[in-house]
């Protein structure tokens, strides 16, 4: 009887298929909105029912197009997967941290978490810190300013997130390096930063254009705490 492992390139077909699905079932329960269970026992029993899942398809797909042989080699298959993914869950916190240490790293402005409640971003080439949000769902790039008293939206911006600026009422003035402009308070529906969002959050458009977004401090009193120590800015949730 020929060999799954040479003669059956169905095989290696359905191999991959399953196996990139059960990939995929990880990779979304590991996501930011999914997550693997933290309590071990929990997290074990549900790696095992993969697993078992898995085995038992394979059984189904091969049980009667391959003789003992075969039935050993696909059991072992199965076998490796399942101890990468007990591996895998087991040190899945390591390899979070280092996903993350990677991203903060290649994409500077990107609020990432850094422990239970602890966001980080790392200081840009310019020595200034940019945080990537959405604000109402539409991703807006800020700089960190804590000399500004409120979060600050240029025109454009406030167009892009849904704010009509025609409507506006610009009753607030602000002491700038350029001189005094006027500003127009508003509230934006949903501010996220990382996988935390506001809402309600409390912000300004600026009658002119800006060169950035600003995040104010007002934004930034939203976090139980935050600090800045050497290259990174840390934002603590309540």
């Amino acid at each position: 009887m020929p060999s799954p492992w040479g003669r059956k390139p169905s095989y290696w077909i359905w191999l991959a298929a399953i196996a990139g699905t059960l990939t995929a079932v990880v990779l979304w329960l590991a996501a930011d909105r999914g997550g693997i269970p933290d309590d071990p026992a929990t997290g074990s029993r549900l790696i095992q029912g993969i697993v078992l899942v898995a085995v038992i398809a394979a059984g189904l797909i091969h049980g009667r197009r391959v003789g003992f042989k075969g039935a050993v080699g696909a059991a072992s298959a199965w076998l490796a997967i399942g101890a990468v993914l007990v591996l895998g869950y087991s040190y899945r916190f390591e390899f979070q941290n280092a996903w993350l240490r990677i991203k903060g790293e290649v994409v500077p402005d990107a609020a990432v978490r850094s422990g239970a409640r602890d966001i980080t971003v790392r200081r840009a080439d310019d020595g200034h810190f940019y945080i990537r949000a959405e604000v109402n769902g539409t991703a807006i790039r800020f700089l960190v300013d804590t000399g500004a008293s409120t979060t600050v939206l240029g025109p454009r911006d406030a167009v892009r997130v849904g704010i009509d600026v025609s409507g506006l009422a610009f009753t607030q003035r602000f002491r700038t390096a350029n001189g005094m402009v006027r500003g127009a308070p508003v509230r934006l529906r949903t501010l996220a930063i990382g996988p935390v969002t506001f809402r309600d959050v409390r912000a300004s458009v600026n009658e002119v254009p800006l060169g950035s977004p600003l995040l104010g401090v007002s934004t930034l009193q939203l976090f139980k705490s935050w600090r800045v120590e050497k290259d990174r800015l840390t934002l603590t949730t309540n």
